[in-house]
């Protein structure tokens, strides 16, 4: 699409364009935003190629910067009746019309609460899009402006600028039906503020949402795969995106659902994804990354969603994306990972602007304190908000001594079994040029942490954990107790013998005896002086 058909599909004429400061090329359409004064404040580029085949531009494009403008104020300002639209272009054609107009330069729902004081005084009519975006533009506008008047265009007119071009005249659209606040929220109550009672529930039928990867990303809401700086976890997801893409079973294991896949990598660069991907054997054409991923934030400086997060979810709609991965979590989080508010707004912001589909973001763990024992799930870094809000969560560890291979620990499933500790190992191939790549993963078994079937690390420092506790409240405890501790918690007596001995070596208890029993209390003097290593369990 070209500037000149473009102005006709909004059935705005070339000349008036011209005369209002627009002007174009062959990729965009520049829209110039001025301030009150009508002096030019920056220009807004619209993609003119967005949503054809390869073009992965943003639908607007803004100076870096700049921020949401309350666009033809400076043409509309001295009049008495106002209207309030969604978009520039549906302002322009108002303006075109004779009927002074004005809009956000941020789309719906970025109308700022400072602008309802410009408009006091006035008489108001708001008419946003006729779809649910602009409903919930026209919800949040009323709570702002409660003595404006909404104007309800008809069904087959999705805005002002297809109204027009409809046929429909000036006196036809200053006719259209209009609605006082109260009586717009009764007539335009949102399908979620519907109610279903228990009769409903028996006599409707819901659909069952499948796996994406069978057990480890459901189809919709949070997965998190979270570890130490450099175990593979950028890897680990494309594996996932590409299985997800492909419809073939992960790691050769888990059965998968095919979907389409968005890739938010604000941590590598473009090169470096490209070897990777080349490295996998990845060149499906369902799988999208950003091309200028640095631009891209969730909120602008008010807190309200970004233009681009904006433009990004009609993408999203468009190329029907089933699975979002996010590289990385702190990237997208506006404020602290430790603070529950924040992190609740970034969930809250991704279920808004792209709902009702798969996240899966990236996260690093808190680097270990010595003498800190902790289970995996409390090693995950940040507010405990995170762990409530996800569906799945999952601990990615390096191996000791090995190069290539990775224990993958799920801490949490919603609704199901947690899979039991799991090990997988990096294909890597030789290049010609003398270097290495990644080519793959294979799953090679659910592991142990010894041979003789202990259970996993994270009950070791549960049972661990709670003997030292006991040992506090209670002074001492007998091994007798220790044992019944342990066996409180589905632990082995190998794994509770292993704590003991752990405890013991690392000086957090001390041994003695009371009797002809053997106790366990809080260790008084320097560990080196009192605690003799074990080389045999004691049970």
């Amino acid at each position: 699409m070209n500037g000149e058909t473009y102005l006709q599909t909004h059935g705005i004429a070339e000349q008036f364009a011209l005369d209002q400061g627009l002007a174009w090329t062959d990729e965009y359409l520049n829209i110039p935003i001025k301030d009150e004064d009508g002096e030019l404040l920056f220009l807004k580029a619209r993609n003119l190629k967005y949503g054809d085949e390869g073009n992965t531009a943003p639908k607007y494009k803004n100076p870096a910067g700049s921020t949401a403008t309350l666009f033809n104020w400076h043409l509309a300002k001295e009049a008495l009746n106002i209207f309030l639209c969604e978009g520039e272009m549906d302002a322009l054609k108002l303006t075109e019309e004779g009927i002074p107009a004005i809009s956000s330069t941020g789309g719906a729902g970025t109308f700022k609460p400072d602008w309802a004081d410009l408009i006091k005084g006035k008489n108001l009519w708001i008419c946003m899009d006729n779809d649910p975006a602009g409903n919930a533009g026209t919800r949040s506008l009323l709570e702002l402006l409660p003595n404006a008047t909404v104007v309800k265009l008809p069904e087959g007119a999705k805005d002002i600028c297809e109204y027009f071009s409809l046929g429909c005249t000036k006196k036809e659209f200053l006719a259209l039906p209009t609605f006082n606040k109260e009586n717009w929220l009764i007539n335009n109550r949102p399908p979620e503020y519907d109610l279903l009672s228990a009769e409903d529930y028996k006599n409707k039928e819901f659909a069952i949402h499948p796996w994406l990867i069978e057990n480890i990303i459901y189809s919709e809401g949070f997965a998190f795969i979270y570890g130490a700086e450099g175990t593979g976890k950028s890897y680990l997801a494309l594996s996932m995106a590409d299985a997800i893409a492909s419809g073939t079973p992960w790691l050769d294991k888990f059965p998968t659902t095919k979907g389409n896949v968005l890739f938010l990598d604000k941590e590598n660069p473009h090169s470096l994804i490209k070897k990777r991907l080349e490295g996998l054997g990845m060149d499906q054409d369902n799988i999208y990354f950003l091309e200028h991923p640095e631009k891209f934030q969730l909120t602008d400086f008010t807190g309200e969603a970004s233009p681009f997060a904006l433009a990004l979810s009609e993408i999203i709609i468009e190329k029907q994306i089933d699975f979002i991965v996010i590289d990385s979590f702190v990237d997208l989080v506006v404020g602290s990972e430790n603070s529950s508010a924040d992190t609740q707004a970034f969930f809250n912001a991704i279920r808004e602007l792209y709902p009702r589909i798969a996240y899966l973001p990236l996260h690093h763990e808190n680097k270990p304190s010595q003498g800190v024992s902790r289970t995996a799930s409390q090693r995950l870094r940040g507010s405990s908000n995170i762990n409530a809000q996800t569906f799945t969560m999952f601990r990615l560890e390096a191996v000791a001594k090995s190069k290539t291979e990775m224990t993958l620990k799920q801490t949490k499933a919603r609704d199901s079994l947690k899979l039991d500790k799991f090990m997988i190992r990096m294909i890597v191939k030789n290049l010609a040029n003398g270097t290495t790549t990644i080519s793959g993963f294979e799953y090679i078994g659910e592991v142990l942490d010894n041979e003789d079937g202990g259970l996993d690390d994270s009950k070791l420092e549960e049972v661990e954990e709670t003997i030292k506790r006991t040992i506090a409240e209670n002074t001492f405890i007998t091994r007798q107790n220790a044992l019944e501790i342990g066996a409180n918690l589905g632990a082995s007596k190998s794994t509770i013998s292993r704590a003991i001995a752990s405890l013991l070596k690392d000086g957090e208890v001390s041994k003695g005896r009371k009797g002809r029993e053997v106790i366990y209390q809080v260790n008084m003097f320097d560990s080196n002086d009192v605690i003799e290593e074990l080389s045999t369990p004691i049970v």
